[in-house]
């Protein structure tokens, strides 16, 4: 059952199943000691790995006691009780059929062969070391991903269906990712790789339960503070964002650099960093802008890309009006109303859009921007 072969393979089982040594050791350890049980063994079971060697012994240790003595003073209320007997208490009698020269007191410990171990607990040692092979895999999966909530990793599509994406995150832990958390018209292949956003992990019987998404905001800041430097390290702040997953973001930075150029660090030399963002996201379109604390400005900047003449604001209703140019109008409301409804979600203003021949017409008095 076990042999030098087998010890030089447990590297090799840590390994493949991304586990600590110590896991798969311990393993072994609790398999042999349920096993040597099942053979008929009462003593303390000890296992002892010899590394130089590639060998592994098991001992017996038993201790000697006075089994006349069934009461005993208890110390807290002096009631005599019955005495308790612990795993490995013997008898002098039996103790001596062991070993000859023992006492009452005594400790001592007999290997136990290995190879007498019979079919019985060769199975009943199989059973357990498999389960806690899973059970070690299990919950090194679970530290792992619990670690790494709300965070960005890569998961590989397994299969997809109406109503779910199946993915393998490695570590033998698979995530369902409900069809409201993809990407509207994104084809999910088996084998394509994506990166999700960790939302929350929990531990269950079966190994780690693990909630993932595409389509929440998080993803968006995870993928910027990824490839835009100056993000991760604080230089430039993600203000808010507004999306509508696999269609079109807007996002909101801001400078603590007055020599950094926030939108400028996040597009990129030749804008590379935001190619990879688009990549990422399946050519998922992004505006960015420089989010100004003038409310009158920051509309006109989250209108992007459509130019902004002047915006009309009342303060108190958080309502205005964005003045574009005649030729600007559609672009100002985007397909659908959806730049101007985008705009309103990441300003939490109320925006209406006028052409600059209709402000004239009504006489609308704007802040020019």
């Amino acid at each position: 059952m076990i042999n030098k072969e087998f010890y030089e393979n447990l590297d090799a089982i840590a390994v493949e199943r991304n586990l600590e040594r110590e896991d798969v050791f311990n393993a072994v350890r609790i398999g042999l000691i349920k096993a040597v049980q099942a053979e008929g063994h009462k003593g303390i079971i000890e296992v002892e790995f010899n590394d130089e060697e590639k060998k592994i012994r098991v001992f017996e240790k038993f201790n000697v006691v006075d089994m006349s003595i069934t009461e005993t003073k208890d110390p807290e209320t002096g009631e005599m009780v019955p005495v308790e007997r612990k795993e490995g208490d013997i008898s002098l009698e039996d103790a001596k059929l062991i070993k000859s020269r023992v006492r009452i007191g005594s400790t001592f410990k007999v290997e136990i062969p290995i190879k007498e171990i019979t079919r019985k607990g060769a199975a009943r040692f199989k059973q357990i070391f498999v389960q806690n092979i899973k059970e070690a895999g299990s919950k090194r999966a679970y530290l792992f991903f619990k670690e790494r909530e709300n965070e960005v990793i890569n998961a590989t599509v397994e299969r997809a269906d109406d109503k779910a994406v199946i993915l393998n995150l490695g570590l033998n832990t698979t995530a369902y990712m409900p069809v409201e958390e993809t990407l509207s018209g994104e084809v999910y292949e088996p084998g394509k790789t994506i990166k999700v956003v960790i939302t929350k992990v929990e531990e269950s019987g079966k190994g780690p339960k693990v909630y993932v998404t595409r389509s929440q905001k998080d993803i968006i800041k995870r993928l910027f503070e990824a490839y835009v430097p100056e993000i991760a390290s604080g230089v430039i702040d993600i203000i808010n964002i507004a999306r509508e997953p696999g269609s079109r973001t807007k996002i909101g930075v801001k400078s603590n650099n007055v020599n950094v150029d926030p939108k400028g660090a996040c597009v990129g030399v030749g804008g590379a960093r935001i190619k990879e963002i688009n990549r990422e996201l399946n050519g998922e379109r992004i505006d960015i802008f420089v989010w100004n604390d003038n409310p009158a400005k920051n509309i006109a900047e989250a209108l992007t890309p459509a130019k902004v003449l002047g915006v009309a604001v009342d303060e108190v209703l958080k309502q205005s009006i964005a003045i574009v140019p005649d030729d600007q109008f559609s672009l100002a409301i985007g397909k659908g109303g959806q730049n101007v409804r985008l705009a309103c979600q990441i300003t939490s203003w109320k925006i209406d859009i006028k052409d600059e021949t209709t402000a004239l017409r009504e006489g609308i008095k704007y802040q020019l921007v």
